[in-house]
């Protein structure tokens, strides 16, 4: 048994979509990055990634790399699936950290689209929405956080 931890965190911004597990969200602002930014399935990966000891996001598609530029979170979580294909996902379980917008609305539609993404069952998939309770950069709603553990094990 492998057991990974992910982290990732985004600016809010103007002008951006806000995609989270490969769903859009309705909102005024976006999440700022190289790539779509979609800062939940970056949390998985890094999470993945980890089990695995196999380094990070950012050593496998880095921001400085023009290829990832705008590139779909889930175009980088098959990318990352065929690196982990000797694991078998067991869970994964995330808590989203955002003021605003009120996720709720969009839970099961997320915890889908990521079941689809990485070919599990949506009961192996997790995902819980907190708000900072108005502290921090968080509270200020200037960012999305995303933690995240996944159990993996050999196949």
């Amino acid at each position: 048994m492998r057991i990974g931890e992910g982290y990732d965190v985004h600016r809010l911004v103007e002008g951006r979509r806000l995609i989270l597990g490969g769903v859009e969200i309705p909102f005024e602002k976006g999440l700022l990055g190289h790539s779509d930014a979609d800062v939940l399935v970056h949390a998985i990966i890094d999470s993945l990634l980890g089990a695995c000891a196999f380094g990070d996001i950012g050593t496998h598609f880095p921001d400085t790399d023009m290829q990832y530029k705008g590139i779909s979170g889930e175009a980088l979580m098959k990318r990352v699936l065929e690196l982990i294909k000797d694991y078998e996902i067991l869970n994964i379980d995330t808590t989203v950290i955002a003021q605003a917008p009120k996720l709720s609305p969009y839970i099961a539609q997320i915890r889908n689209s990521l079941a689809n993404m990485m070919s599990l069952d949506v009961g192996q998939i997790s995902v819980k929405a907190k708000t900072a309770e108005k502290l921090g950069y968080l509270g200020r709603g200037e960012a999305i956080e995303v933690r995240c553990v996944c159990l993996l094990k050999k196949r």
